[in-house]
């Protein structure tokens, strides 16, 4: 029985996850609430959960300060911290502070059975290899939140709290790919979404996916792809009228 405990200080988003998690575990968990970090250590010793699920900003003790209480009396108890899309920072302290993981809001019941698989070893072996860890996850969020910018692999490792040349080596390690061929990958695909959904410029979409020289954009465009971001555009666009 897999006991769980939210900790939640906004109700509609403390009911829906109880609620989402109650429905992956059915009968197999028991799942209990709180809305501020004090009543979440109070809870958690009490009931001694599996996992907790931790907001990071809260009124009268942050998710941080609680999960550090909490850690410090239950060390086996797995804690995995909730954050906004624009709260990156939030997240890197959370891992920096011995968080199991964390999930952006709004959290899906896809994204609970995720974690569930990858902190209970609910999946097979050979399934678990492919989930991502907490690093991939940290990574792919800066990735997500500042690839329009003029950002650098050094820009990157400062935010995760790394050297340049570690974290280099433990997103190939991690990923397989290295953090330039992430970059390319991501800003590309979203080139590919503008130029068949908009009909925003060449120039201004490698603008808008951080390329602002627009040579160099066609440049790399092409490398991946084996087109000219025109000749991308003219494909798709007689392909959908067929």
């Amino acid at each position: 029985m897999l006991k769980v405990l939210i900790v939640e200080d906004e109700p509609n988003g403390r009911e829906a996850l109880v609620s989402r998690f109650r429905h992956v575990l059915r009968q197999e968990g028991v799942v209990e609430s709180a809305e501020n970090g004090n009543m979440a250590i109070r809870k958690a010793l009490d009931m001694k959960p599996d996992l907790i699920m931790m907001d990071i900003v809260m009124p009268v003790m942050n998710g941080l300060e609680a999960a550090a209480v909490i850690h410090e009396h239950l060390p086996d108890t797995s804690i995995v911290f909730l954050t906004a899309y624009d709260s990156f920072d939030y997240a890197v302290s959370a891992l920096r502070a011995g968080s199991r993981d964390y999930l952006l809001k709004p959290v899906s019941e896809h994204d609970l059975r995720q974690l569930l698989e990858r902190l209970f070893h609910l999946v097979p072996k050979a399934d678990q290899d492919k989930a991502k860890t907490p690093f991939v996850s940290a990574f792919e969020v800066w990735l997500m939140s500042h690839y329009t910018q003029n950002i650098s692999l050094e820009d990157a490792a400062v935010s995760m709290g790394m050297s340049g040349a570690y974290f280099s080596r433990k997103v190939k390690a991690e990923t397989g790919k290295t953090f330039l061929e992430h970059l390319t990958e991501l800003r590309v695909t979203n080139a590919k979404k503008r130029l068949v959904t908009t009909s925003m410029s060449v120039s201004d979409i490698g603008h808008s996916v951080g390329y602002p020289d627009s040579n160099y954009f066609v440049k790399v465009f092409k490398r991946s792809t084996g087109l000219t971001p025109s000749e991308y555009r003219a494909a798709q666009t007689q392909g959908n009228s067929l």
